[in-house]
């Protein structure tokens, strides 16, 4: 899953770039960025997708994402909201990480940005704050532009209530068996995912129970083992689609499915579109 390339036009004179977006639907399918993203959404709900996470949007939902981490979201077609308001920065990798390098001050944004490139979502206290504080900005004047992108970075870092969304291991406290565990049950799934595996097969691999194996699952990963099987079989399938011409019968094959009607309704459920719809639209990016 790697979605498609997305350029951000810079600013003239300017080391970052912050636009508000108002549209009706929001509908954005698989992309990344070479920069860093920070995406605030308000007055709608729908799906955040972020690498293998996907969580739901709600008014005041801000997640910090970096470079070249696979991203999507999409409104909910439910009519409630008739206006999906965004606000989104980025900024360069380069860019920041010569800050960091030159003002000592800066030195905790390095855990931040690292965090990034597993995604972060912050609390909507946050997110308010954030909003008020980008209110207006673009019309002050360019260094009061970039002092109040450092006061955003201060927001971001004193938010106690801040997720990291995807690959969460055991804290660097616990038994390094357990990271050791995860990485190993990790390394089976790929390279067994094309195939009829249970919990138990993940169990005799890892000498452990299945009951540990589900613990395991729902505590680092929020969900049950059948559920991020079928996600890595999803985002699979989603390479395939983008990167190859396979026609999408051998590619259901491919990614363990054994029934179309199947694939094609978890497909949609997890993506928004059905798989022909999903390589249309990679095709036209």
């Amino acid at each position: 899953m790697k979605g498609y390339l997305e350029k951000v036009p810079q600013r003239i004179c300017a080391s970052w770039r912050y636009r508000k977006i108002v549209e009706g639907t929001k509908s954005y399918g698989w992309h990344r960025h070479k920069e860093y993203e920070l995406a605030i959404h308000r007055h709608f709900s729908g799906s955040c997708f972020v690498g293998h996470h996907q969580n739901e949007i709600n008014h005041n939902h801000m997640v910090f994402i970096g470079p070249d981490l696979p991203h999507a979201i999409y409104s909910n077609a439910d009519g409630e909201h008739t206006q999906c308001e965004t606000h989104v920065i980025w900024f360069r990798k380069e860019w920041v990480h010569q800050l960091i390098a030159c003002c000592h001050e800066l030195e905790p944004l390095k855990r931040l940005l690292s965090n990034a490139s597993h995604g972060i979502q912050f609390s909507t206290d946050t997110t308010e704050r954030a909003t008020q504080l980008l209110e207006g900005v673009i019309e002050l004047p360019p260094h009061q532009q970039l002092t109040t992108l450092f006061s955003l970075f201060s927001l971001l870092l004193e938010d106690k209530q801040a997720q990291q969304l995807i690959n969460v291991v055991a804290p660097v406290d616990e038994d390094e068996r357990i990271s050791e565990r995860i990485g190993r049950a990790e390394a089976f799934l790929m390279q067994n995912f094309a195939n009829d595996i249970a919990v138990n097969d993940l169990a005799e691999h890892l000498y452990i129970s299945e009951s540990s194996v589900r613990r395991l699952y729902q505590k680092h990963y929020k969900e049950s083992f059948s559920q991020h099987l079928k996600k890595i079989r999803l985002n699979v399938a989603c390479d395939l689609l983008m990167n190859t011409s396979l026609p999408i019968n051998i590619i259901i094959q491919k990614v363990g499915y054994d029934n179309q009607a199947n694939f094609n309704r978890q497909f949609k459920a997890y993506k928004h579109v059905t798989p022909t719809a999903y390589r249309a639209a990679m095709k036209r990016s």
